[in-house]
């Protein structure tokens, strides 16, 4: 038979186990005898069917045996896959800085000089442990083998290899949800507020609305600002001053809460073009720039220094405390999947706490679900804040962290 099943041992596991392979006797017309013993490329009984009669088609025209051109990782890294994946498929801003940067850092040095048929199991497997003695988290090594994976897999796609590798990613659960308590989020406005009526409202749309520091940064006040209906339109978010869609490529509108209406009611400026910007008008498009500005409100209001991205964790959780619909959160976070959000309702549950008598007496006789979670955020900043102690530090609240109700 030219097609048949055996035994073999598995390049990239080393055991053994069954193939299709094809075996092939060929006599050309001068008596020369070949015999050709190949894997089919794709292991099912009809592929390699189909790959026998390849093999004779290329032996009775006189092509087999010429090895196709295998391009360089380096070159077709930047080449074609770059063209065709990373440019025709619109990667955003945010995902091509990121291949970039890790190709530079990550794989050139390993993979650059190599044919694409020449990175198996094992070369990746010897850079994956060279990766863990650098002391780099499972998930950034996941991230960087994410990209390592996908212009080989592209090479597939489009016949230059038969077979990409496995990686082996490692199994990574998702990191805690980091948030600040209610009182120190109260902390947190009172230091905003102090910083001038921009740093106010930049907080308040990352906190009062969820939003991420790139879609603040891209927020326009024509096309995204409805201060009639009293919402937030996110359409799209700014990294390293490039405009993009936001993260998943979702449109979301957002209610305001009173404080965030009235944060952006008090901005100084003619309503159009961007609502967060600098004195001369311009996009606050420096990362280093926010992440700065989020650094300095946090040591004003005496709490440990975080990200933007807090603030919009602490917004899912605590509109998670206060029993919002998940379904309506996950409108508002613009998440893909459900679970995605119920990750903050599960926060919720396992760190209840305490409604503060302010926040009670918001609510007192509103029965609209959803009004009634937006009157509990947007009173957050009146829960009573205790004053600077000796040291100039602001003692903690006794509603930081109590259980809820």
């Amino acid at each position: 038979m030219s097609v048949r099943r055996e035994r073999r041992k598995d390049p990239d596991t080393g055991r053994e186990r069954w193939f299709w392979i094809v075996d092939v006797d060929w006599e050309a017309p001068d008596g020369s005898k070949t015999r050709v013993r190949k894997v089919s490329p794709i292991q099912t009984k009809r592929s390699a069917e189909e790959y026998e009669r390849q093999v004779r088609d290329d032996l009775l025209m006189g092509r087999y045996g010429r090895r196709k051109e295998i391009p360089l990782f380096r070159d077709w890294y930047h080449g074609r896959y770059w063209r065709e994946w990373v440019v025709g498929r619109r990667n955003k801003p945010s995902t091509v800085q990121g291949k970039l940067s890790v190709y530079e850092q990550h794989l050139e040095a390993v993979f650059g000089h190599k044919h694409l048929d020449e990175i198996r199991a094992g070369e990746i497997a010897a850079f994956r442990a060279s990766l863990v003695e650098k002391g780099l988290t499972d998930k950034t090594i996941n991230n960087i083998l994410t990209i390592l994976s996908k212009p080989l897999h592209y090479a597939v796609d489009v016949d230059l290899i038969a077979k990409a590798p496995k990686v082996g990613l490692f199994k990574v659960e998702a990191p805690e949800i980091e948030f600040w308590e209610i009182e120190q989020y109260a902390r947190l406005l009172t230091a905003a507020e102090k910083e001038g009526p921009v740093v106010q409202a930049a907080v308040s749309l990352a906190g009062e609305a969820g939003l991420r520091v790139g879609e603040v940064k891209a927020l326009r006040w024509r096309e995204d600002v409805d201060m009639v209906a009293g919402t937030i339109t996110v359409n799209q978010q700014m990294r390293q001053g490039v405009v993009g869609t936001p993260k998943g490529r979702t449109r979301r509108t957002v209610p305001m809460t009173a404080l965030l209406w009235d944060a952006l009611k008090r901005l100084p400026v003619t309503r159009e073009g961007l609502v967060i910007r600098n004195l001369a008008g311009q996009a606050k498009s420096d990362e280093n720039q926010m992440k700065n500005l989020s650094y300095r409100v946090c040591r004003l209001a005496g709490l440990p220094g975080r990200g933007w991205h807090t603030l919009r964790h602490t917004f899912g959780t605590h509109a998670a405390f206060f029993g919002v619909n998940p379904w309506r959160l996950m409108t508002w976070m613009g998440h893909k999947r459900i679970d995605e959000t119920m990750r903050y309702v599960h926060v919720a549950d396992g760190h209840r706490r305490e409604l503060p008598p302010e926040l009670i007496a918001a609510v007192t006789g509103e029965l609209d679900p959803d009004r009634r979670i937006l009157k509990l955020l947007g009173a957050r900043r009146q829960v009573n804040l205790r004053q600077p102690d000796g040291n100039g530090t602001h003692a903690q609240s006794d509603i930081g962290i109590k259980l809820v109700a």
